[in-house]
């Protein structure tokens, strides 16, 4: 048995940016520094073992897309293994070595950059979601959406610690204030969350975003469109053209798949 995989990814500067910090890595292709400020549009096949990302990056100037291309370059380098593996170990070394790069260039630059990172790892009969920060992951189920991630930042901190509401986390100032992503000089702050395996269904997929489109636009509107769309190419420019429509205040890019079971 073989799993195909249908996938689709676009990104945008948005309607108030002038760059673009996010990035995105699909089957092994990332945006280039010529491709990240001009709309980027991705659509195609593979098949399982595959990685599917989204980096949002953050630092002045040229920072944050130096962040987020690195957090790329250094995922195309640890590909091998962790395809060959779809382990959690090789998922957290990945995400070790690409902290230890960012800290590297920060103290030789004298400069401050990070990124947050949503990733789904998908092996023969199953994937897992990890994420640091707050661009966020959602599996799909027969239709429905799931979340599957969550935020790290103060605002939900408080929230799990019974502190604000869902709702007054979700318009607190510090919903943004990141407590974990790649750049942190806090050990803790560089290890993954991983959403338990999801067994492959009749009709399963997943979809990455950076807060570019969940700032945007509330669950339902984003589930409305996820179940709407015919493709992972219909549902990417349908969130992307949303997210715009809806004030597109940041950089928005996001990553649909769909794994469909082979015999």
């Amino acid at each position: 048995m073989s799993a195909r995989i249908r996938f689709a990814a676009r990104s945008e500067v948005g309607n108030v940016r002038t760059n673009n910090e996010d990035n995105l890595y699909c089957s092994g292709i990332f945006m280039t520094v010529s491709e990240r400020e001009r709309p980027f549009f991705l659509s195609g096949e593979t098949e399982a073992p595959a990685i599917f990302a989204v980096f949002d990056g953050m630092g002045g100037e040229d920072c944050g897309e130096a962040a987020s291309l690195t957090a790329a370059e250094t995922l195309q380098e640890h590909s091998s293994r962790i395809l060959k593996s779809c382990s959690g170990q090789a998922v957290s070394d990945y995400v070790s070595n690409t902290n230890n790069k960012l800290l590297g260039i920060m103290h030789s630059q004298g400069i401050r950059m990070g990124a947050t990172l949503v990733m789904s790892v998908i092996g023969d009969n199953s994937f897992t979601i990890y994420n640091l920060g707050d661009s966020r992951g959602f599996r799909v189920e027969d239709g429905r959406l799931l979340r599957v991630t969550d935020d790290h930042t103060v605002a939900e901190d408080k929230m799990r610690m019974g502190l604000l509401t869902p709702a007054q986390a979700d318009k607190s100032r510090e919903r943004h204030i990141l407590t974990r992503y790649l750049g942190d000089n806090d050990g803790f702050g560089v290890m993954p969350d991983a959403s338990r395996e999801f067994v492959f269904g009749a009709n399963t997929g997943g979809l990455m975003c950076s807060d570019g489109l969940t700032d945007m636009l509330s669950f339902q509107e984003i589930a409305a469109i996820m179940k709407a769309a015919k493709s992972p190419a219909e549902a990417v420019n349908q969130l992307v053209l949303s997210a715009l429509e809806h004030g597109g205040r940041d950089n928005v890019t996001c990553v649909v798949f769909e794994i469909q079971k082979e015999a």
